[in-house]
């Protein structure tokens, strides 16, 4: 944004004016006498522009009326182009339209008009104080914002003695303004408000702190009553509970007691009465059971009689069966003969006649049969024999052809046809060519790693755009450096660390200012790097100046080592992760990743190259040998060829081997199924001869048959006799078996009556016995039955007893006899001895308790509210101790920044204002102290300090003076006016901004013409904008040249009347 016109009407005794300022790098010059009205000029900039350093009132003219109305409008119109170009159209125009009725305030209203034609504008806005939207806070942004023009803000516009006023400043003064240019008054203020936070809260811990004493100390009062009524509370209720609860236990172990003993009695006289019972039955029993054993003694000896006479009549039927059995032997050893074929025999006589009759008829049959089948098979035999002769010749022809096709099938298999032999030999021959070619690049990048080798060997690392620029800029004899040549990683650096530099670590550095750049890698001249102090290691980046580097070489590394430094200092250039981010773009890794910042890497990287070689080296001998190996293919290949074309004719005649396979086929199913009949006739052959075996042999067996029913015939009478005799024998057996089972069953009757009559004995014993324990234990049962009445009385007794101690404690204590009832274990219950001792061992504690002295029932309740509060005061004090030490850190962070920030820009400062300050042969320094009054306020002094060269002696701050108005000490005028623009040159350089334009009132009131001259050129070198300087001196035709537009403000005082007069010394390059 650079101005190109001013307008301005009704600004104290000036008409209607315009001013043009246009050109992008034009300076311009407003010159005339003092009071002429110049610095208005700035005013009417300054108002239009918004800026607080401004009072719109003093435009008004002293001359007009009190009756009449002020109006006045001032623009500015500026041309969008230089640095700071903005998103908007060519032209942007500012103004301000002031109207004040006689007696009303001040009213204002600010416009923004843009358009590419100037006063043809295509938007426009205006800004009143009462709009919602468009108030003049917005203006002020959109200023600040959009168009980057705010005067105050940019520092564009430097007022009358502005830019004069450094040297003759308080040092505190000087600070003052240093710090609001450079952002560090905000950090001034955090720290000072952040050391009065820590004074204040120091003096509410130290209150907190007393208040928490007194506390604790009442709280170990009120702890030890909570402490003695505890206690006594614990032994009140403890010794309340264990009595009550032993009461308890005992009326329930007393009535428990007397129920037990009550049932007891019932039980024992219900065991009396069952005693008695018992024994009536028991004679009873006894009785009955002597009865019994006369009843079984009678049955056994009529069963005993029984036994005898059937013993008897066993012993007859025993008689009988033996006679029978001595006949029956005799007669089955006649017939013992005759019997066994007999038994064999599975038909009677009748079914073995009829049988043979039919056999005689099947064998006739079968031997018709047998004969048919033997020709039919005799025939078939003899065609089976044909066949066979036929198929041994095709097979003989089929085998001939299956071994020429299975030679020609492999052929063409492995070589599939003589087009992919072709093929192959055509394919073989083009990786030849592509092994040539990669014979040829493997042998070029051999001989580049062996040239990286040399490289490495003699500490040299270069890309090939590298070496490039190196041999450019030794054509060029200008001296070069690769980045790695001048910095390394320090020790404690990892390799991998190398990554953040990626995007600059191949930067080529040349000793001079500018250069044409032989590629795209970062070229930076050495002579337009100024570092602010002598570095030779970066330990938070983990890089230095490498090792072993030449006295000669050293500048070169350490503007090297600063020039990385600026990219990590959250600049509009910075490096974040290995890229380059700029306000244009992102960007990455120069080359391919490498690692070349370390010894460490350049050993690594040696190693790689000489693994490379090694194996390009045998990259290179298998491409040679694979050359090789397809060159002998092809030799190969070119003779088999016709073989395989051989083949492919061979495949043609297929047809005709399929009809011979076909044939043969058919020739052998035709012998097959020939083969099948003759198998068919044979079994049925042997299926033939089976039955005539058969039906021999059933012959055989049915004649022997025959034969045996001749010779039964002839034996009939004996066999009727044993039969009669077998049946006699059968019956007189069974007879025997059922008298004996009579006798063992009367056996088993008379043991059974054996036992009852003894186990009655023993029962009749054991009755007796029986009733004679009754007898005792009724005399026993009379006993237990008065001593558990007298054991009852006694416990009613102790019931009584307990029933009123218990009500007595009822009406003294009633909530715990309440809780200790509810509460009370009533289940298992322990022995009457050990409840009696406790509620002994209750008794004392809790008569003990009641009676206890200086107990205050309230020190529960005074505790809890003492140790409320001491818990309070403690988080209280807790909390502010926390805050002190928060406060603190924060000071001191807070004051760590503010020295920081304060160093690095006063460095900065001094740095260019020694420059500056050498050009005119003096010597500058700039410095700061900081120190605290009596009130431990902090002041801030800021000293610009200057002697010329070659003097001696402390250099002395330009503001110093003799005291009591004396003369004679500090520096003169003119030294005062160059050092003060001289640390506002160096103020300006040090801001991050760089806008289009600068506007210095009074620039050179002080110098002299030589000195003003070299300060001009250097403010257009260094600052490199538009200059608009407004001065009160007349000026040599040299210095006017400078200028391209110079203007002459003259003043009337007789009218009075103001107006500006131009000349334009120089020609723009835009009009």
């Amino acid at each position: 944004m650079i101005p190109w016109r001013l307008t301005f009407s009704g600004v104290r005794d000036y008409p209607p004016t315009l001013i043009d300022l246009s050109g992008e790098k034009d300076h311009v010059m407003i010159t005339g006498p003092n009071g002429a009205g110049k610095s208005t000029i700035t005013f009417c900039m300054g108002a239009v522009l918004y800026s607080s350093k401004v009072d719109v009132e003093g435009l008004k003219s002293r001359n007009l009326p009190p009756d009449e109305t002020w109006k006045a409008k001032m623009t500015l119109l500026f041309c969008n182009e230089g640095v700071m170009k903005i998103d908007a159209p060519s032209f942007v125009e500012f103004s301000l339209r002031i109207i004040q009725e006689p007696g009303q305030p001040i009213k204002k209203e600010f416009s923004i008009s843009s358009g590419d034609i100037i006063n043809n504008w295509d938007h426009s806005i205006r800004y009143t104080s009462g709009d919602r939207f468009y108030n003049f806070t917005a203006y002020k942004k959109d200023l600040q914002y959009k168009y980057k023009v705010d005067p105050d803000l940019f520092y564009l516009i430097w007022y009358q003695q502005e830019v004069n006023q450094f040297a003759v400043m308080n040092p505190e003064e000087r600070f003052r303004i240093f710090s609001q240019m450079h952002g560090i008054d905000k950090v001034q203020r955090d720290w000072e408000e952040s050391m009065e936070k820590v004074k204040e809260t120091e003096e509410t811990l130290k209150s907190a702190e007393s208040n928490v004493k007194f506390m604790k100390a009442e709280l170990s009062l009120k702890k030890n009553a909570l402490d003695r009524f505890l206690a006594n509370q614990k032994r009140l209720t403890e010794g309340g509970k264990l009595y009550i609860g032993s009461l308890l236990q005992l009326e329930v172990s007393y009535k428990k007691e007397i129920e037990r003993l009550g049932e007891l009695v019932e039980q024992l006289e219900g065991d009396l009465l069952d005693a008695k019972d018992d024994l009536v039955i028991r004679k009873s029993l006894m009785e009955k059971s002597v009865l019994e054993i006369e009843t079984y003694k009678t049955k056994r000896d009529k069963m005993e009689v029984q036994i005898e006479s059937d013993s008897k009549k066993l012993a007859v039927i025993s008689d009988s069966i033996n006679q029978i059995q001595s006949r029956l032997d005799v007669l089955d050893q006649e017939l013992e003969t005759i019997t066994e074929r007999k038994n064999k025999v599975t038909r009677t006589e009748k079914e073995v006649n009829l049988a043979l009759d039919k056999l005689t008829e099947v064998q006739k049959k079968t031997n018709f049969e047998f004969a048919q089948n033997n020709d039919h098979l005799n025939s078939k035999k003899d065609a089976v024999g044909e066949a066979v002769e036929r198929i041994a010749k095709i097979s003989h022809q089929v085998e001939i052809d299956r071994q020429a096709e299975k030679s020609h099938l492999e052929r063409l298999r492995q070589y599939q046809s003589s087009h992919a032999v072709q093929q192959t030999i055509d394919s073989l021959n083009a990786k030849t060519v592509r092994n040539r070619e990669l014979e040829f690049d493997y042998t070029q990048k051999l001989n580049d790693f062996n040239i990286e080798l040399s490289l490495l060997n003699e500490d040299r690392d270069l890309s090939a755009r590298q070496i490039e620029s190196m041999k450019y800029f030794q054509s060029q004899q200008i001296k070069a450096f690769a980045l790695r040549e001048l910095i390394e990683l320090n020790e404690g650096a990892k390799i991998k660390d190398e990554h953040l530099y990626n995007s600059i670590k191949y930067t080529i550095f040349y000793d001079g200012k500018q250069a044409a750049a032989p590629n795209d890698l970062y070229h930076v001249p050495l002579k337009n790097i100024i570092p602010d102090r002598m570095i030779t290691e970066l330990p938070l980046l983990q890089i230095r100046v490498k090792d072993g580097i030449s006295e000669e070489v050293l500048p070169c590394a350490i503007k090297a080592l600063w020039w990385i430094e600026q990219f990590f200092k959250d600049k509009s250039i910075s490096i974040k992760n290995g890229l380059i981010i700029d306000p244009m773009g992102i960007r990455g890794s120069q080359e391919k990743n490498r690692y070349i910042l370390s010894v460490k890497a350049l050993r690594i990287r040696m190693q790689e190259v000489k693994k490379l070689i090694e194996d390009y080296t045998i990259k290179l001998s298998d491409v040679k040998d694979a050359i090789a190996a397809e060159t002998k293919s092809t030799q190969e290949l070119n003779s088999i060829i016709h073989q395989v074309r051989e083949s492919e004719a061979f495949m043609v005649c297929e047809q005709e081997r399929i009809q011979r396979k076909k044939k043969l086929a058919e020739e052998i199913a035709a012998k097959a199924k020939m083969e099948e009949e003759v198998k068919e006739l044979e079994k049925v052959k042997d299926k033939l001869v089976r039955l005539q075996i058969e039906h021999e042999n059933l012959e055989r067996v049915l004649k022997e048959e025959a034969s045996i029913y001749e010779e039964l015939g002839k034996m009939k009478d004996k066999y009727e006799e044993r039969n009669r005799l077998q049946k006699q024998l059968d019956n007189e057996k069974h007879r025997f078996k059922s008298e004996k089972r009579n006798i063992e069953l009367l056996e088993d009757n008379i043991d059974e009556l054996k036992r009852t009559i003894s186990t009655t004995d023993r029962q009749v014993s054991n009755m007796v016995d029986a009733i004679e324990g009754a007898n005792q234990s009724m005399n026993r049962i009379e006993n237990q039955k008065s001593n558990k009445i007298d054991e009852m009385d006694s416990a009613k007794l102790e019931l009584v007893n307990v029933i009123e101690e218990l009500s007595e404690l009822k009406t003294i204590v009633a909530e715990l006899y309440s809780e200790v009832a509810a509460n009370v274990i009533l289940e298992r219950i322990p022995s009457v001895v050990q409840i009696k001792n406790n509620r002994e061992n209750g008794k004392v504690t809790f008569d003990h308790a009641r009676t206890e002295p200086d107990i205050d029932p309230a020190a529960q309740e005074n505790y809890q509210t003492v140790k409320q509060e001491y818990e309070r005061l403690e988080s209280e004090y807790k909390r502010t101790n926390i805050l002190l030490e928060q406060d603190k850190e924060r000071m001191e962070n807070l004051k760590d920044q503010l020295e920081t920030t304060i160093n690095m820009r006063v460095l900065e400062l001094q740095q260019r204002f020694k420059s500056y300050m050498s050009q005119f042969q003096f010597e500058g320094e700039i410095s700061w102290e900081s120190y605290e009054d009596r009130k431990k306020r902090t002041h801030f002094h800021l000293y610009i300090k200057a002697r010329k060269e070659g003097h001696r002696g402390a250099m002395e701050d330009v503001s110093i003076k003799a005291r009591g108005g004396k003369v004679g000490k500090g520096v003169s005028g003119g030294e005062e006016s160059l050092s003060s623009l001289l640390f506002a040159l160096a103020l300006l350089q040090n801001l991050q901004t760089s806008p289009g334009f600068i506007v210095l009132d009074e620039f050179d009131s002080a110098l002299d013409e030589n000195r003003k001259a070299k300060v001009f050129d250097l403010y257009v070198q260094e600052l490199k904008r538009k200059l608009i300087i407004l001065t009160p001196k007349s000026h040599e035709e040299t210095y006017l040249n400078k200028f391209s537009k110079a203007f002459v403000v003259q003043h009337d005082p007789t009218i009075p009347k103001s107006k500006v007069v131009g000349i334009v010394k120089k020609v723009s390059s835009r009009e």
